[in-house]
């Protein structure tokens, strides 16, 4: 199954009814059990209620919760969530506004908690725009010619292209947040090659890594083709490429959006090519990389940054192991290898502390320049916090 622009997983989570459980023995004694909520009002815009899961679900639960989303987003899309998602809730008067969340990643999500069918409020849907631009020939248009709305259904998974225009419509109905829109939101988006079997994750992405400008210069003259697809590739133990499939794909055309475009055809044609004629390294057996690449593709040198210790190594070793988790924009998976954190996701990279510097190197990531810029930000205010051992 490839997944374009749009998908439903109906009774995602086994233990659904125990998060919402949760939520409803939290709501029913606001004085001894409540919830902080941030009212966040961008007025025009976005009007909501949201929180930190974490702090609101049992870890046991909430982490079997966020390990089933992890999974089936490598499965079926061979990508990974790109943080913790926020706990919303929306009760009378509450709405998102039309926009888009390319910045944020390459998939948006809402996992519902709501009890859709009794629900005592209308509004509440996802509503998506539609391709393509209204014919002023089409003397009526309106409603859902021009968008699709999607019932927030309880215990559903909806997963769609962070690029379409999109928003919730107006909450009518009850204040009481037992009869709200209650949703996990958040965004997905690529990691660096994943690799199982006998060839190492390092030898997969230095071969891509030496083609990858090759192909950036075969793909030059289709500059309004855009999008993210993934493939897994099996590899025999000569190194040859035996198969290739696609996992998603959201590559596009502005003007024609998901619909047919010779241009897209041509570059997903020259990507395919590209990708069958890979050589890796002869390996004592069978190997299945998982493979992201964003067209256009974007910059491929590595993340690297240094920052001078204030502290002792020591002492930074001590101070990052306990606040790493403080880096939530990120979500940083990994482990320690002495003084330095080896991170799976959501690059592969690393940082280091040395006796005079603390240092980050990560793969170049498959993301749109801003979310870039804005991993190398974070990144960098926690390494400066760091070198000092300072609150973050």
């Amino acid at each position: 199954m490839m997944i374009r622009r749009q998908h439903i997983v109906r009774d995602f989570f086994d233990e659904a009814q125990a998060m919402r459980n949760v939520l409803d023995a939290r709501f029913k004694d606001p004085y001894t059990d409540s919830i902080d909520w941030h009212y966040f009002c961008h007025p025009q815009m976005y009007t909501y209620f949201r929180t930190k899961p974490e702090a609101v679900f049992p870890p046991a639960v909430f982490g079997r919760f966020t390990r089933r989303l992890r999974a089936w987003c490598m499965d079926n899309l061979g990508l990974v969530p790109s943080s913790l998602p926020y706990l919303h809730l929306m009760v009378n008067g509450c709405r998102l506004g039309l926009h888009s969340d390319f910045h944020n990643g390459t998939w948006g999500y809402v996992y519902s908690l709501t009890y859709w069918g009794k629900r005592q409020f209308s509004g509440g849907e996802t509503l998506l725009m539609r391709d393509g631009i209204p014919s002023y020939k089409k003397h009526h248009v309106q409603g859902e010619v021009l968008y699709e709305l999607i019932p927030a259904e309880f215990n559903q998974l909806f997963i769609f292209d962070d690029r379409i225009v999109h928003a919730t419509p107006t909450i009518e109905g009850s204040m009481n947040p037992l009869d709200g829109r209650i949703a996990l939101v958040g965004h997905i988006r690529a990691t660096s090659p994943v690799v199982n079997g006998a060839l190492s994750s390092t030898a997969v992405r230095a071969t891509l890594l030496e083609v990858l400008p090759k192909l950036r210069d075969r793909l030059k003259g289709y500059t309004d083709v855009q999008g993210v697809i993934t493939y897994r590739i099996d590899i025999s133990p000569t190194g040859k490429v035996s198969c290739i499939a696609a996992r998603t794909d959201n590559i596009v055309t502005a003007s024609a959006g998901y619909g047919h475009a010779d241009a897209v055809v041509t570059v997903n044609s020259l990507i395919q090519r590209t990708i069958t004629g890979l050589n890796f390294p002869a390996a004592t057996g069978h190997s299945v990389a998982i493979v992201a690449l964003l067209i256009p593709l974007p910059d491929l040198r590595p993340i690297e940054i240094a920052v001078s210790n204030k502290a002792s190594a020591s002492a930074i070793r001590e101070w990052a192991a306990i606040h790493l988790g403080s880096l939530d924009d990120l979500e940083f998976l990994g482990h320690w290898e002495g003084n330095t954190f080896v991170a799976e996701q959501p690059i592969t990279g690393q940082i280091r502390i040395g006796a005079e510097h603390i240092e980050a190197s990560f793969d170049a990531p498959m993301w749109v320049p801003s979310q870039r810029e804005a991993f190398e930000r974070t990144l960098n205010q926690w390494l400066v916090h760091a070198s000092s051992c300072a609150d973050v």
